[in-house]
């Protein structure tokens, strides 16, 4: 169960709209029309998270002493109260030290939608999904960027960014809000948006700590989210000036080599090659593509690391996911990214997937 739903306690909600109605563990509840932005409409998100004083029922034969005593005294029990809820009962979530501060869910979520109406302005965002995992011990919220959530760079190439917040109730993960372009809906989609956005520096973190709660204001969320944004303008800016770099089918595949190949490299393996083969295909005839421009390139790589054979022909839907975002694929795509907009970095990596290549094809004709 690596998405981390329990139905008995948790919900995840999503709009009841043709972009976000769907997920892939279908596990979703929708409302009807938009998620309310006072959280209204998804009532079993916010179910009170409390905090216990420890009162153990010790062993027989154990003596309460008072080191013991004051020792338990540090302690104390985080629960969750969904008796209004989906389970109709409370849940124990966690044992931390007394100066653990709770991260309420209504609070967080709050927050966040006043940041992004701060920022955005009422009609700019959309709160895509809601919800908690693990049995309510983690909730997050993923808002959708107008304006910024999809943009095209080519045809049928679609780009997407989300304003999203993960909190934990037993000590798993700090509270972290992040931009990304990965959607949250589960368990998976949390590691794999946590993983881009800290490559990215698009992540920050409040930990449980005792003065923690002073963190959590729409002012601070908001100054995050206008640094992210105009970071990720630029990053737009990179990808479409890729569209005006000329690259054919013999640079591309001196470059897929270059990629996949360290600078003391001395050899690349057939199963490098086979994949370079797969990968020029898409360069010239993948979804948008034209092989062209070193946009197409970079198209190539992410449709084969997102869709294509390189997450494996015979993955679940699960494990493609999980490759496709925060495995190596994402990493191939990440790495394809840095040397395309780094112009030394493109020309030793070409100089040396061209050698290479030449290498293997003249010990391969030597064979025949």
């Amino acid at each position: 169960m690596s998405h981390m739903i329990n139905p008995l306690v948790d919900t995840v909600y999503t709009p009841d709209l043709p972009v976000f109605r769907h997920t892939w563990h279908s596990m979703n509840d929708c409302v009807e029309g938009e998620i309310a932005l006072d959280g209204s409409n998804v009532p079993h998100s916010f179910n009170p998270i409390l905090d216990c004083q420890i009162n153990p029922q010790l062993p027989e034969g154990f003596e309460m002493d008072e080191t013991t005593s004051e020792e338990m005294k540090k302690w104390k029990l985080i629960i969750a109260d969904c008796r209004q809820g989906k389970s109709g009962k409370v849940h124990p979530l966690h044992v931390p030290k007394e100066g653990y501060a709770i991260h309420d869910n209504k609070l967080l979520f709050d927050c966040m939608v006043k940041s992004a109406s701060n920022v955005l302005g009422q009609n700019g965002f959309k709160i895509v999904t809601v919800g908690t995992l693990d049995s309510y011990k983690q909730f997050f919220v993923s808002i959708a960027i107008g304006g910024h959530e999809s943009f095209e760079m080519a045809e049928n190439d679609r780009w997407f960014q989300y304003f999203n917040l993960i909190s934990s109730h037993n000590g798993l993960v700090s509270s972290s809000r992040m931009l990304s372009m990965i959607r949250m809906v589960c368990m998976n989609t949390v590691q794999a948006s946590i993983s881009e956005s800290e490559a990215n520096g698009t992540r920050e973190t409040i930990r449980h700590s005792k003065n923690s709660l002073e963190l959590i204001t729409p002012e601070i969320f908001e100054s995050d989210l206008n640094l992210w944004i105009n970071q990720s303008n630029t990053m737009k800016q990179a990808v479409s000036d890729l569209q005006a770099v000329s690259m054919n089918c013999d640079d591309f595949k001196s470059f897929a080599c270059g990629v996949f190949t360290a600078s003391d490299s001395e050899k690349i393996s057939t199963t490098t090659f086979n994949r370079i083969s797969d990968l020029e295909s898409l360069f010239v005839r993948g979804k948008g593509n034209h092989g062209q421009s070193a946009y197409d390139a970079l198209n190539a790589f992410t449709e084969y690391f997102t869709h294509g054979n390189g997450i494996g022909k015979k993955a679940s839907d699960a494990q493609k996911i999980a490759r496709a975002n925060f495995g190596r694929g994402n990493d191939w795509k990440k790495e394809a990214f840095r040397i395309l907009t780094d112009d030394v970095e493109m020309t030793e990596a070409s100089e040396r997937g061209e050698r290479l290549l030449n290498e293997y094809l003249d010990e391969k004709k030597s064979k025949e």
